[in-house]
C-alpha cells in the first residue's frame, strides 16, 4: 500500500481552495451586484477595508483622551459599511488637506508651462515631481482598489467621479493654455479633452507600474527622465500638429513605417 502523499500548496486539494479564492476574487470585481453568483452577493466592498477598525479610528481621532468619544461615533454611524464609505470619499477628495491634492497642485503648473522657454526643461521635472508627489501619497492606490466596483455604489462613484473630473477639468484649462501660448494645434481627431483623458490614463498606469516595479522603472531613466517624462513627451510629439499639415497621427506613423 503506498503512503498516503504530504500535503502541497501545488496539490488537488490546494487548487480547490485557490479556485475558491479565485471566485471570491472575480466577485468582488464584477460591474454589478446582480452579475455575482447568488451565494456571494452578500458581499460588499467594506469587506476589501475589513482591517479598517472602528476601535482603532475612534482612539486616533481621541488623540489622548480630548477627542470625540465612541458614542459620538455611532450618534453618526451606526454600521461600519456606512462609515467606510464616507471615510473613502473623505480620503480620496484630499478632504482632510486640500491643499495636498496633486491634481490640483500640477494643473496649476501648466500655466507656468505654457511661458516656458525651454519647454521640456521645464516639463520633465513638473512631470517627475507630480509621480514622486503621487508615490508619496498612499491614497493615490485607493482609486485602483476601489476603482472596479464604483458602479456597484453609484453613491460613491458619483462622488468620486465629481473629483476626477474636477481635476481633469482643471487640467483641460492648463493644456489649451500651453497650445494657444505656443500658438499649435492638435493633429486631426484629437481635443484637450481626449489628450487629457489619454495622458490620466497613462499616470494611473504608470503610477502602478513603480509601486510593483519599481527598480526597472529608476533603471529606465533616460538623460534626467523618467519614463513617465520621456513617454509623455512622445505622445505629445504624435498629437501636436508640429508641421501645420492638418494631418492625422495615424497618416504621419504610416508614411513613416512604410517600406516601399
Amino acid at each position: 500500500m503506498n503512503p498516503r502523499p504530504a500535503p502541497s500548496r501545488h496539490d488537488i486539494t490546494a487548487s480547490r481552495f485557490l479556485d475558491a479564492a479565485a471566485q471570491l476574487i472575480d466577485a468582488m470585481f464584477v460591474g454589478s451586484q446582480d452579475d455575482r453568483p447568488p451565494r456571494l452577493r452578500h458581499l460588499d466592498f467594506p469587506a476589501a477595508l475589513e482591517w479598517l477598525r472602528v476601535d482603532d479610528v475612534i482612539r486616533i481621532a481621541q488623540d489622548g483622551g480630548d477627542g470625540p468619544s465612541k458614542k459620538a461615533f455611532h450618534n453618526r454611524w451606526q454600521h461600519k459599511d456606512q462609515f467606510v464609505r464616507d471615510a473613502v470619499i473623505h480620503t480620496m477628495l484630499y478632504r482632510d488637506d486640500p491643499g495636498s491634492n496633486p491634481g490640483t497642485l500640477y494643473a496649476a503648473q501648466l500655466v507656468t508651462l505654457g511661458r516656458a522657454g525651454g519647454f521640456t526643461d521645464f516639463a520633465i521635472p513638473m512631470l517627475d515631481g507630480m509621480l514622486a508627489t503621487l508615490l508619496a501619497h498612499p491614497r493615490s492606490f485607493l482609486l485602483m482598489h476601489i476603482g472596479p466596483i464604483l458602479d456597484q455604489h453609484p453613491e460613491l462613484g458619483e462622488a468620486v467621479l465629481g473629483q476626477i473630473r474636477l481635476d481633469l477639468a482643471n487640467w483641460y484649462h492648463g493644456y489649451t493654455t500651453v497650445l494657444e501660448a505656443h500658438d499649435v494645434r492638435l493633429r486631426p481627431g484629437w481635443t484637450v479633452e481626449r489628450v487629457g483623458l489619454a495622458l490620466s490614463a497613462m499616470l494611473d498606469g504608470f503610477l502602478l507600474r513603480s509601486r510593483i516595479q519599481p527598480e526597472e522603472m529608476s533603471a529606465c531613466r533616460w538623460e534626467n527622465a523618467s519614463l513617465l517624462a520621456d513617454a509623455m513627451i512622445a505622445f505629445s510629439v504624435g498629437v501636436v500638429d508640429s508641421d501645420g499639415s492638418g494631418r492625422t497621427s495615424r497618416a504621419v506613423l504610416d508614411d513613416v513605417m512604410d517600406i516601399n
